[in-house]
């Protein structure tokens, strides 16, 4: 994996929060998704200070988005959780990779790191709600397993 557990967890975390500017406790989203609740609630609070939740404290708080989701992209949270940087450097971990001493694989990470960034500045939350709401009626349309 490139990222972080924190960022698949935020990116699941903000799918999954409701559309209609409602609040949602962090307790109640880790269960549902079945996340630590400690942490969810902390990876949470940072994309707070990112500006890309709201929260609000006492029993009818809880996190909500702070724009609608189709205006948040997953870039924003890769930066948000892993830093503007997180795609430089090398892939092999050399100190010195670049134009005049490449890794091996210089050159087919530039391009993979150039589709991954075009791929993260074009894909929103929305996007990941709408490929979950998908995935949830395919398996509702999926013959229950059999067990012997």
């Amino acid at each position: 994996m490139i990222f972080s557990t924190a960022t698949g967890y935020a990116l699941r975390a903000l799918a999954a929060l409701p559309e209609d500017g409602s609040f949602c406790l962090a307790k109640d989203l880790s269960a549902r998704l079945e996340l630590p609740g400690p942490y969810l609630a902390k990876i949470l609070q940072g994309l707070v200070q990112a500006e890309i939740l709201e929260s609000v404290r006492g029993p009818k708080g809880g996190f909500r988005l702070l724009r609608p989701s189709h205006r948040i992209t997953v870039g924003e949270v890769v930066i948000a959780l892993e830093g503007p940087n997180s795609m430089d450097g090398c892939i092999m971990g050399f100190p010195t990779c670049g134009g005049d001493h490449p890794c091996p694989l210089h050159e087919a990470w530039g391009a993979v790191k150039a589709q991954v960034a075009t791929s993260m500045t074009e894909a929103t939350i929305r996007d990941l709600q709408l490929m979950d709401l998908r995935h949830q009626k395919e398996a509702k349309d999926r013959p229950p397993c059999e067990r012997p």
